[in-house]
């Protein structure tokens, strides 16, 4: 398990791991150690918010750092995978020229527009959970959070590269759910059931938006690639991030 987080952190994060951690032996570890790579993320994460927080830094650029971390130390590569998902899905093509535009790596108008109104609502959500944490004591449940989202996300994620057929035979999504086995979709499972337990309402908003959006996928694409499960991170983690700023101001 321990040389599949070093795999999973090598591929899907900017954390460093040892050198010559790859080994293609244990590439079956790769998608069910993902979310213990978002459970760093989210320490990460949740430490640089109770930072920006005690430095006094105003709301809105504080908001736009707590945006960009976890992107940042997931490389972008979500990131990515959403902008090519939205460029595949917008064209309203048939299948086949949805999976070739899927995997071109040129950004188009698609991908511009999607990303803008995402990182919009994102941001104006984070800045509205910044709002709230300065003004009344939600602190527990909102660091919480922070810790929780990105392994929820990736737990989504992970489950739908498992359990569904991928859109591409070739590929690294193909072959790491080669010999994969129920156990670890167990293991999944009570890792997205424990971060529900830890804050209910941002990671039931997280994971509904997250298994709807690969349910549409699935359906899109006839599969599930890389790319695709990117996009299904960011959509989980942005609204998860908006049930937060919907429930804090409920609070005030």
């Amino acid at each position: 398990m321990i040389k599949g987080l070093y795999m999973s952190m090598g591929m899907f994060s900017i954390i460093p791991v040892p050198r010559n951690s790859w080994n293609e032996k244990y590439m079956s570890l790769v998608i069910p150690a993902l979310p213990v790579v978002g459970l760093i993320i989210g320490l990460l994460w949740c430490g640089a918010a109770w930072l920006l927080l005690r430095l006094g830094i105003p709301p809105v650029m504080t908001g736009v750092f707590l945006l960009l971390i976890p992107f940042v130390l997931s490389g972008f590569i979500h990131v990515d995978g959403y902008m090519d998902t939205a460029d595949a899905v917008l064209s309203r093509r048939p299948l086949e020229e949805k999976k070739r535009i899927l995997k071109d790596p040129n950004a188009g108008a698609f991908a511009v527009v999607g990303i803008i109104v995402i990182m919009l609502l994102q941001f104006s959500a984070m800045v509205t959970v910044v709002d709230v944490m300065e003004s009344i004591s939600l602190t527990a449940f909102s660091y919480t959070s922070f810790i929780v989202i990105p392994i929820a996300s990736r737990c989504v994620a992970g489950a739908a590269l498992i359990l569904c057929k991928p859109v591409f035979e070739t590929g690294y999504n193909a072959s790491f759910k080669v010999g994969t086995k129920p156990r670890h979709i167990v293991f999944i499972c009570i890792l997205g059931l424990m971060c529900v337990l830890v804050s209910p309402w941002a990671v039931l908003a997280g994971i509904a938006a997250g298994i709807g959006i690969a349910v549409y996928l699935h359906r899109q694409f006839n599969g599930i690639s890389g790319d695709l499960c990117g996009c299904i991170i960011v959509v989980s983690e942005c609204a998860a991030v908006v049930a937060m700023a919907l429930y804090g101001y409920g609070h005030i």
